[in-house]
Formats: C-alpha cells, structure tokens, sequence
C-alpha cells in the first residue's frame, strides 16, 4: 500500500495500491545514449588491430579505431557507472597473450575474459560478467602476469587489495588489505615491477592525496616475505589537492642510464614531475624506518615542508620539473610510454594533461641527463624521508623543465573525465573522453588497420589520401620535375637551407584531388600529382605569355581540370586538361581578382561542375565587373556587366553565387548586394551590411533545401543565413571557433549535409564541420594573408590537402583522417535542463545556455537511428529554464534576465531568430520559469490568435497575445492580463481553456500548490478585440509538502464538460494527482479528488510526461536525482455525486544512465528522452 502523506496535508487524499510484480516495459536505446566517458583503454592484440574500449556509464563499448566505428557493447554494472578499464596486453618476454579485463566503478568491480572481448570485437553481445563488490572505492587497478596474484586494486585510503580472479568461472577473490597507512586519497596510480624471482615481484603503488601529499610505495605480492611493503617517497609540494598521478615506464636517457618519473598535477593547475628511480638494493627490513617517519607527526596542509634541514636541500628525489597550466582544474596526467629517449631526435619526454577546461595539453619534458647522473654522483641517495619529499628547490636548480607546445580543446562545455595514452609503434595514441560524450583521438590514425565492414552494393570505394607533409624549396620542385624521380617525405628539405632561387613559387591551385598547379613569378608552370608521393611535371608556356604571367598573376579553378589566369595587362588565359594555355580575352585595365561562381553549394570538385561554369572579373578601375561565362558546345563567352552598389566607396567583389533566378555579391566593406538576373543585365534589387566591422564576405552559399536562402561567411569568423523573399536581413548568425572564415561547401552525409568551414585562427589553418562541431584539421602555417590552395574528397571532409609557403618553401600537406578523430559525437558538455520535441526536432538547453537542435526524422519523415545535431543557438546570456515548440515549427526558450525568444526552424542551416519579448521590468533580473503557448479563438469575431502565457520568479504571470502573419512573419507580443500569486514563486504554467472572453490558467508554485485563474475579457468597442485586465484566483490546491517541479496533465472531452487530470511532481519526491472537472452546465470548475503516491522516487522528482493514454487509464513517466525512471499507469474512476479521482499502479522502475535529470520528452512515438547530464532514449512498449 501506498501511505499517504502525514499531515499537514488536507485528509481527503486517496490511497492507492502499488503493484508488487512489475513487468518491464522500459527498455534502453542504446544508439541514442549519450552520456559522459568516464573510463578509457587502449588495446592492440597481436592482431595489429587498434581498439579503445570505453566506460559509457554501466556500459562497455568497444570501438574500432581504423575505421571510427563501434564494433559492440555490454552491460557491465547494474547501476554503478564504470570508473576505470585496465586491459592486459600481449607480452611476448613475459609470456602474455592479453585481452583480459579489469573494470572498477566506486566498490564495484568485475573482470571480463579476452573470450568475452573477441566477442565484442566480433559484434557479438556476450553475458554480463558477475558484479563484485570491493570492501572500498577504488581509484586504480591492475591485472598482472603473476602465479601470486591475478591483479591488484588501490582503495580510496592507499590500501592494496590483491584479487583472484578465475575468468572461466566468473569469479574474484578478494585478498588482505595492505597499506603503510591510511590518508584520503583523491588519485593513484599501479605500476607492476617484474623480477628474476617471485619472492621479488612487486607492484608500485603512488597515491595523491586530499592535502596534496603524493605517497610512493611498493607492495610485494608474495606473502612469505618478513614485510610486504616498502615506503619509498612522501613528496609536497603542491598547493592543493592531487587530481592525477601518472608513474612512467623505465626510461632510457642515456646509454644504460634508466630513471622511473612521476607525473603529478592538482587543483593548483601545476603539473609536476618526480624522479621516483630506485637505486638502493631491495632491504627486506628497511620498510621499518619510513613507515616510522610516515606515521610521526609532520606539516599537514597544502605546499612545501618549511623545516627541511640545509644538508637535504639538493636530495636527489626533489621535483624535476614544475609547470602552470590549463584555465582550471586539471584532472588528469599521463606519460605516453616511450623508454627511448636518449636520442638526439627523441630527446624530450612526452607528458598529456587534460582538464576542466575541455582541453589536452601536450608538454616536452626537457631533461638534463649529465646534470642529474652529477647529482646522483654526489648524493647517492639520502633515505630520510622527509628530504626525500622537499620541494624547496628553485625552478633554475631543477634537471628538467616542461616546455607547451600544442593546446587541443577537444570537447564541449567542461571537464574531461578520463583519458588514455599508448605507444602504437613509434607513436602515441592518446584518447581523452568528456563530459559531452565525445571520444577524440590524436595520433598516427591514419596508419592504422581497420576491421573489414561489409560492402555496400553499389557503393565506390572512397579514395584514400595519404597523409603527408612536406617542405619544398624551388630548387627542389625545379630539380624533380618532368616526373623523374618521385619525392617522397625523405626526400624533403625541412631542415636543409639552401639557397634560394631567384624564381619563387607565387600562387598555386588544384584542378582535381590529386592534381596541383604551381605557378612562379617568372611565369613558370609546375603541374605536380599526389599520390602515395608526388611527381612533379613542368609545363611548357610560350614565351610571350610567360612574359605576361611574370611578377603578378591571379589563377582560379572554377572547375575540374580548369585553371583561369588573369594578369596585369588584363589578359585572361584558359588552361585545360590538354595542358595548353590560351588567352581567350583581353581586357583594359589590370586584373585584380577572379571569383568563382558555383551553381551549388556542393564541393568544388563535384563533377556537375565541370559541365558549364561562370567567373567574375574585377578589373581596376572600373565601375562594374564583367562576367565570363564557358560551357561544352560554345566554349567562353563574355556576358553582361555587374554593376557596382553606388551606395558604397571602393566597391571590392571578394565572392559572388547564383541562388536560384538571383545572383548574390558579397563585398570586402561587408555589403552583401542581390540582382536578379535580367534576359540581357543584371538589375540590382537589394542591398545590406551585415557586419558591424568592415571585415569582407568571403563566402556565398546557396542552400539547397530552399531556392530562396543563402548563406554569407565572413572574415569576422561568424555566418549568417539570408532569405530572398522579404528585405535581406539576418535570419540567422552562428559565431565559429575560425578567426577568419575564407571558405565553406556542403559535404553529404548519410544523414543529410554537414556545412564544411575553413579559414584561419591565429597562426593556423582551420578546417571546420560546422554541423557535427567536430574540428578537421589544424595546421600551422603561419596564419592568414598569404595564397593557399585547399581540397578535399567530396563525399569525406575528413580527407583534405593544403598548399601555402611558408619561409619561402612550398608546403604540401595532406591527411586521410583529422589530427584530431572524433570515434563518437558529442551533444552538450554541461547539465541539460530542458528537453522539448515536436514531429522532426528534439531541442535541448543546457547550463551552458546553448540550445542544441537534433533532427529526429529524414526529410521524407522517416525516424533516424541516431538523432542527428543540425543547429547550435547561444544567443541566451542566463540559465535556460524552459522550452517549447509550437506547430512545429516555432520554438520559445526562456531564462533569467526576463529572456524569452521565439525561433523558426525549418531544418538544417535555417534556423532564425523570429521575436524577442521585450516588455521587461526595471531591473530585469527576473527568471522565466516556464511557457505555455495555445492558440485563442473568438467565435463571436471570428478573432484567431496565439496566447503566450509564462511565470516569472516575483510570484507574477502574464499572457500575451502573439500574432503571426499569414507570411509567417510576426507582429510581437502585446500584453492581454496579468496575475500574482502569494509570496511563492510560480514554477509551471498551463492554459486550460482559451476560448471565447474567458482565459483559465493553472499554475504550480514553490509552497507545493496548484492555483486555478481567470481573466474575464469584454471586446474593444473601438478596435473590436477582446480586452483584459487581470487574472482573478478561483482555487488553490494543496498537493505537496515544497515546490512542484514538473507538471503534465490529461486532458478528455465529454458532452457535459471537461475533464482533467492534472499530475505533479515535486521537490517532497511525491507525485500528486489532481482530478478537475469543467462542468458547461454550471459554467465553472468543479474539484473532484486530489491523490498523492508518497516517497515516489528517493528524490526530488524533476520531470515528468504522460506518455499513453487510453479508455479510463493514463501512462504517466517521471524520472529523479535518485537516477531511476519509473512508469506508473493512472486509472481514472468514474465521477459519482462529483468524487472521482485515480488509482495509480508502478508498472516499472528502471536505472537511468542521466544523473542529476532535468526533464523528460516524448520524442517519437514510444520513445522516452531523458535529460540531465547527457541524455538517453527509452523505448517503451505497447500493451
């Protein structure tokens, strides 16, 4: 039985029976969870193969790295989300095949057999392996090739637990507890010591604790041993808690000359180095005196130890290395595994950190080897523990020193939650997994092996790139050319400086993928193929136009196989796949420019372009550009002028597209000007400045989906969405990560078409998918203002080349796959707080206040697998509170500073900005807590409109009325009543009835009341539409202890009225009921049962939806802080002598892999979206 809520609520709640046997119904989408990675490993079996197995919340999933895509998953835990995955590699010395795993969450842990991974890998879904449970957390573990024990753990108080673990039977065995001693620790880290003999096999153990201590010690596995451990270390130093520790492998800085390191970095956002190398013999007693000085009193607290004596000042086991890093917290810190170092070409240490902030840093730890074996020579080693943890040396005294050299923010809002890091050949393989769900590598990636997926029939295989990069002086190129013989990278004079040549390489192009044209100043050309290399060709040009080419020249493609030249003496030339060179025009004046005209905005190298193309000339001088236009049958023709915009000084064409019967001009002072294109001119229609600063159009793209819109890239790194069919103004304008955008198209994808931006940042090139908001490519090269010449593979953006000169040498890069690999998309890096859907869209609004749009259906309305990113809105500047979609098509968001926006979304790329309520208060520093939005019918005037009505957090709500324009356009909010509730603050609204001169509200409030209203209109005898003034209070209705959450309700029609059920759920984790009658009769509502299910959930229930309804019965969802979704079925009874009320059975109670939820959607038919941090689908089943 349900007990009810003891007083002070009213008596007249109802009991109601809870349904012991529960039947699922709630079953995970698995393609549809997207969850914060809080667990990465790397695997390589002999295979060669390269998989990275990560921890999704309770799930394993395995992904395929040389083809970026997941190959299986399994369920590991039953409600503990994964926090570590140890996988034990292949070892030929030591005689390991590998494969096994050890996976840990909190006190949970299991082990999965390498039979269990080969059927991952395979696709196959093998059982769940046994869930154990750990007497303590557990902050890191190891599986180790060792007849003592089969792996280890580290506890949360620096306690070594040995296991058995016996994978054919599914089962672990939990050893002694081990520990020196007991602190609090925030990090640890294991580290297996193999030796000659069992007695000496060991573990390392480095714990960081909450007060900033980092603790080293071995554990030695055999039991028979006088002791079992050995303290090594207690360093300081640090001014805040350890949030990572990272013990290398033995490295080799000089020939014979080994050193272990420690890698330590805290709240302080310093990362630290150790040297924790072991040089005294092992002493089977000499654990005695160090656990003596662990256990005496000394300094607790964060940073160094004051009182460390003069004589132990330059002890060897200082800190190496000391840097600041990262814009916060950092959490994590790893070694990349390479032993070699003394080498002059690997001369440096690789260290990664990675971050609050969302980003991974890589460092080059410099080190000193002569000055730190002069050191050891010196001091042989001090076994007084507290000089062994001083820390009181100056930066300049220390061997080593950590240099930055690349910043890599990968992720999406913050925190990066685990992280992972592995040599795969001579390379470092580094996966780091965040808040936002994503999974982002670096790497050689490109090198990689890829397990074999089916064919698609039909389908041609997509051509590879070779990822290459390489520097070319002239006299290289020069040298090569005429093809003979091939250059490869080794070939490359990165590091040789010759002397430069009087000619130099001044501008270049690709007519196809794998086809360069380099042009010099003396008119020279060079045709070069890449391949698996490049083969360089020159080709011949008479001498008369070489003379014309020398000193300037611009060169475009405007089509495959197609170069246009244009020079000083207003010549244009034609270059074509024939390899000859013809002038095909002559103008007056100089050439300054050649612009492009696409007919879409699919990639330049797609093959519907190479049939007729159009380019605009700009000429010096002149008041209007002319227009050539060339296609198979007539070859090239000179068309109309374009006339220049009079209303602008120094009119400067930067770039120019068609959209359908319009042709569209973007200008360097930032004008965007349209024609429409006449039978014999151009006719100029419109004209705007879409930029606050000057900076220049530089990219024009038709949309494909709509013949009438376009979009406009500009230098500022923002673009923007126009439409042609009322004044041109900005629908819609998205800031990107590029400085300076200089060129976009649209790649297809299985899912659509993702928008492809590249331009420059700083000093690098940047190719960005502005859909998927995944970064391509980063390439320094010395930042804008200088020729290049990008392409890529139209059905994969991943795959891309690049030419520019950079210290007067040509260089050619190309990668098959980003430097940065996205295995899985993310969505918001930050808690979500509100989820709505209509037909096609789901939006999402986070913390971070961006409002993410996912497209849940194609374009013929079919529903996707995987709910597919199409727009990112962050025009909020305050905490999204509530959102709400409209005819699907309008959306509203709310949040504080009185901010309620109203967009139109009509699919991928058009999203606009349609209203902004502006009717603030004084001080505007109220929230909008939450929208309802019907539309408002007038029978006796045939008045139709739309009532907006919404709470704010003064304990006021009002209504407005909305009008849209039959154009779609809008005519703006215009008040029709307001009300105010007591002291509370109102949290939901709903519009009950909006019809005729009466509006009926209902809203839920902070003091856990449900209150009914009504505003009574009368009609304007001038203006002849309904006027009101004020809501009045008919009722109020207690149903929980504090605040109401979330509300939904039911809603069904009968011939004497209506009937509502009203459902609550509030911060007293009950779920309230609430029975309401409108009687047509009486003309008034008419209460009928309020019920309450006490201790619903174990915590405040946050959200809440009605998802089925049929005859006499309602399917109510609600999901909680306690992370449980739970189905319950309401049975309504039928009204006697005005009683009525509900029965509520549970009918399920499921794990959600959202903590900290913060509302629910139906987003397809039986499909349940959870939001909160991450988000996840539910299928629920019928009957």
């Amino acid at each position: 039985m349900f007990d009810l809520a003891e007083s002070p609520l009213p008596a007249n709640f109802e009991v109601m029976n809870r349904k012991k046997e529960i039947t699922s119904k709630l079953r995970p989408n698995l393609n549809l969870l997207l969850t914060p990675v809080t667990a990465l490993a790397i695997y390589q079996p002999q295979s060669g193969h390269v998989f990275v197995l990560a921890g999704e919340d309770i799930w394993l999933k395995v992904y395929d790295v040389g083809s970026s895509r997941p190959l299986g998953q399994l369920k590991i835990f039953r409600s503990q989300p994964i926090h570590g995955i140890n996988v034990s590699q292949p070892d030929h010395q030591l005689g390991v095949n590998g494969g096994r795993l050890l996976i840990w969450g909190a006190q949970s842990v299991a082990v999965l057999s390498k039979a269990s991974l080969q059927s991952l890998i395979e696709g196959h879904a093998p059982a769940s392996p046994t869930e154990f449970e750990a007497p303590d957390w557990i902050y890191d573990g190891i599986l180790l090739p060792s007849p003592s024990a089969d792996g280890v753990l580290v506890t949360a108080h620096n306690e070594i637990i040995p296991i058995l673990a016996n994978s054919s039977q599914d089962s672990v065995v939990f050893g002694p507890l081990t520990s020196p001693s007991r602190p609090i620790l925030y990090s640890a880290d294991l580290c297996w010591l193999p030796a000659g003999d069992v007695l000496n096999e060991a573990v390392l153990v480095a714990g960081g604790t909450v007060f900033g201590e980092i603790i080293v010690w071995k554990y030695y596995l055999n039991a028979t041993r006088q002791s079992q451990l050995e303290m090594l270390f207690v360093f300081t130093g640090h001014e805040g808690s350890i949030f990572g520790i990272s013990i290398s492998p033995e490295i080799e800085i000089a020939p014979d000359v080994k050193v272990r390191l420690l890698a330590s970095c805290s709240d302080d956002r310093t990362i630290r180095i150790w040297d924790i190398t072991d040089r005294a013999p092992t002493d089977k007693g000499a654990s005695t005196p160090h656990l003596g000085a662990l256990a005496a009193a000394r300094e607790t607290g964060f940073g160094g130890n004051s009182e460390v004596k003069v004589e132990n000042k330059d002890d060897s086991s200082r800190c190496l290395a000391v840097v600041m890093g990262h814009m916060s917290r950092i959490w994590h810190v790893k070694f990349s595994g390479r032993t070699n170092h003394h080498s002059p070409q690997k001369s440096y240490i690789d260290v990664y950190s990675f971050g609050e902030d969302c980003s991974r840093q890589f460092w080059e730890l410099t080190f000193d080897a002569e000055a730190w074996q002069k050191t050891h020579e010196l001091r042989p080693g001090d076994d007084s523990l507290e000089s062994r943890g001083s820390d009181d040396r100056s930066t300049s005294e220390m061997t080593g020193a950590l240099l930055s050299r690349t910043t890599e923010r990968c992720h999406s809002g913050k925190n990066i939650w685990s992280a992972a890091v592995k040599m795969i050949g001579d390379v470092p393989l580094v996966a780091s997994g965040g808040a936002d769900g994503r999974i982002v590598l670096s790497g050689k990636i490109s090198n990689l092996d890829a397990i074999p997926q089916p064919a698609i029939d039909g389908t041609p295989p997509k051509p590879d790139y070779r990822d290459i990069d390489l520097a070319l002086s002239f006299d290289d190129v020069n040298r090569y050319a005429g093809g003979t013989p091939e250059f490869h990278e080794s070939n490359s004079t990165n590091n040789v400086s010759n002397k430069a040549s009087k000619d130099c390489f001044h501008r270049y192009v690709f007519l196809s993928e794998e086809t360069l044209l380099a042009t010099t100043t003396y008119g020279r050309f060079f045709l070069g193929t890449v391949k698996d290399s490049i083969t360089w060709q020159e080709i011949p040009v008479p001498e008369a136009i070489q003379s014309d080419l020398r000193s300037f020249h611009v060169v475009k493609s405007p089509a495959p196989h197609t170069a246009i030249f244009g020079t000083v003496s207003g010549r244009i030339y034609l270059f074509q796949e024939s390899h000859e060179i013809k002038e095909v025009i002559k103008f007056s004046a100089k050439i300054t420019d050649i612009i492009c005209l696409p007919a879409s905005g699919q990639h330049p190298m797609d093959k519907s372009n190479s049939q007729a193309w159009s380019v605009i000339v700009t000429i010096l001088g002149l008041s209007y550009a002319p227009m050539l236009g060339f296609n198979n049958s007539t070859g090239l023709a000179l068309r109309q002028p374009i006339p220049y915009d009079p209303a602008y000084q120094n009119y400067i064409i930067t770039a120019a597209t068609f959209c359908g019967r319009h042709l569209i001009i973007g200008s360097r002072v930032g004008a965007i000007t349209v024609y429409e294109i006449g039978p014999n001119n151009f006719i100029p229609l419109m004209s705007n400045k879409i930029t606050k600063s000057k900076d220049a159009v530089t990219c024009l793209l038709p949309m494909s989906n709509d013949q009438n819109s376009f979009l406009a890239g500009c230098r500022d790194g923002r673009y923007s969405i126009f439409n042609l069919e009322g004044p041109l103004i900005v629908t819609h304008g998205v800031p990107t990560p590029i400085g300076m955008i200089e060129g976009g198209w649209f790649a297809k994808s299985d899912s659509g078409e993702d928008l492809i931006l590249y331009g420059f940042t700083g000093k690098y090139f940047f190719v960005w998918n502005d859909t998927s908001r995944i970064q391509l490519a980063f390439i320094e090269c010395g930042g804008a203002h200088r020729p290049f010449a990008y392409t890529s593979t139209p059905g994969d953006p991943n795959q891309l080349r690049l030419v520019f000169v950079k210290a007067s040498q040509l260089r050619v890069y190309s990668q098959r796959r980003p430097a940065l690999l996205s295995l899985k998309s993310g969505g918001h890096g930050r808690e979500i707080r509100a989820v709505a859907a209509c037909e096609h869209w789901v939006a999402t609004a986070a913390e971070d206040t961006t409002i993410l749009i996912w497209a849940c259906k194609d374009s013929e309305g079919r529903s996707l697998k995987n709910i597919k990113l199409i727009a990112a809105l962050e025009k909020h500047t305050a905490g999204i509170q509530c959102l709400k979609w409209y005819r699907d098509r309008y959306l509203l968001s709310s949040a504080g500073n009185e901010e309620l926006f109203i967009w139109t979304v009509g699919g991928p790329f058009m999203v606009k900005l349609h209203d902004v309520y502006r009717d603030f208060t004084p001080d505007r520093d109220l929230r909008i807590m939450d929208i309802d939005v019907h539309d408002y019918h007038v029978p006796e005037i045939s008045h139709r409109s739309t009532l907006v009505s919404f709470v704010l957090s003064d304990s006021t709500f009002r209504t407005y009325e909305w009008f849209i324009r039959d154009d779609g356009e809008s005519e703006g909010l215009h008040l029709l009543a307001t009300g105010r509730y007591t002291g509370a603050c109102p949290t939901q609204i709903r519009q009950l009835r909006t019809k005729g001169l009466e509006i009926h509200v209902l809203t839920a409030s902070t003091d856990g009341c449900v209150a009914l209203w009504v505003a009574a209109g009368e009609l304007d005898p001038d203006s002849h539409k309904p006027s009101f003034v004020e809501f009045s209070l008919v009722s109020v209705f207690k149903l929980h202890q504090s605040s109401i959450k979330c509300l939904d309700l039911s809603a069904r029609e009968y011939a004497t009225g209506v009937r509502w059920i009203i459902i609550t759920g509030g911060d007293d984790n009950a779920l309230g009921f609430l029975d309401l009658i409108w009687c047509n009769k009486k003309r008034a509502f008419v209460f009928s049962k309020k019920s309450r299910v006490k201790d619903a959930h174990a915590a405040a229930i946050t959200g809440l939806r009605i998802v089925g309804e049929g005859e006499g019965m309602i399917e109510v969802a609600t999901v909680s802080n306690d992370q449980r979704v739970k189905l319950w079925r309401a049975s309504r009874k039928e009204v006697k002598d005005g009683n009525g009320g509900v029965t509520v059975a549970l009918v399920d109670n499921q794990y959600s892999s959202v903590a900290d939820a913060g509302d629910i959607e139906l987003v397809d038919f039986g499909k349940l979206m959870v939001g909160g941090v991450g988000m996840e689908v539910w299928d629920i089943s019928g009957g």
